[in-house]
């Protein structure tokens, strides 16, 4: 049986003084990247990943979807406001106008083709953005606690969030709630047209997941279980994705 393929979208950044320093850059250059945690997650639910680069035109590589089983959208920085008609707030992280145009047609195209898709922080942000929705561009300034909670190791869990009745997490999971990481400073404001709510926050009522119920896989959530391969429960949205992804394979 072959391995499902998925695509892999990914960040696009300049001058990494790192890359320069280590002799394997030159200054000036542009990098389009991914954390290791995305490809060892999907490889070790038997899939094999493939990074989807940004591209200004998306039709000079739509082709590529045919010849995928799954995509991923990952996370990544802030999306533009302007894409959800809320004016700029100064608390809103660094933007990129390329990388939101190419991952919402992206994101399009696949639901449209029935390509079972998995987002992914960032990601299940850009999927409300596609079905209409919008964001509080920052959780603490708009009355939440802070969700971006960086002490610790990033596969340290740091707070629960509970699965509501009809949520596929729940039978992907095989539980009602579970504790999650969190990396975030932005989260779903009003929920998009076709769209239903896979988790929530405990304790303060914030969207952490989301679903198509009239797609066969089409799922995202605002942690990150591919920094947690050392949950079995977080594994499970891995191989529930591949598994979907190899029947679109069939």
């Amino acid at each position: 049986m072959k391995r499902p393929v998925i695509g892999i979208t990914c960040n696009y950044l300049k001058d990494i003084p790192d890359a320069v320093q280590a002799g394997i850059a030159a200054p000036g250059q542009s990098w389009e990247l991914i954390a290791e945690d995305y490809i060892q997650a999907i490889e070790n639910a038997g899939g094999i990943s493939v990074i989807l680069p940004v591209h200004a035109h998306f039709e000079k590589c739509s082709d590529v979807l045919e010849r995928l089983n799954g995509v991923l959208i990952s996370g990544g920085n802030d999306v533009s406001p302007s894409l959800y008609g809320d004016r700029f707030d100064p608390k809103c992280g660094l933007l990129d106008a390329e990388r939101d145009d190419f991952e919402i047609e992206l994101t399009r195209r696949a639901i449209n083709l029935g390509i079972p898709l998995l987002g992914i922080c960032r990601g299940v942000q850009l999927m409300n953005i596609v079905h209409g929705g919008t964001l509080y561009q920052d959780l603490p300034s708009s009355g939440y606690p802070s969700h971006s909670i960086w002490s610790g190791d990033r596969n340290n869990p740091t707070h629960r969030t509970v699965f509501p009745e009809g949520s596929p997490l729940r039978g992907i999971l095989g539980c009602n709630e579970t504790w999650v990481n969190s990396f975030h400073h932005q989260a779903i404001k009003e929920l998009g047209e076709g769209l239903a709510v896979a988790a929530i926050s405990e304790g303060d009522g914030v969207i952490e997941g989301v679903y198509r119920p009239d797609s066969d896989f089409a799922v995202a959530v605002q942690w990150h279980p591919e920094m947690m391969p050392g949950h079995d429960v977080q594994k499970k949205i891995f191989t529930a994705f591949i598994a979907a992804s190899g029947k679109k394979g069939e």
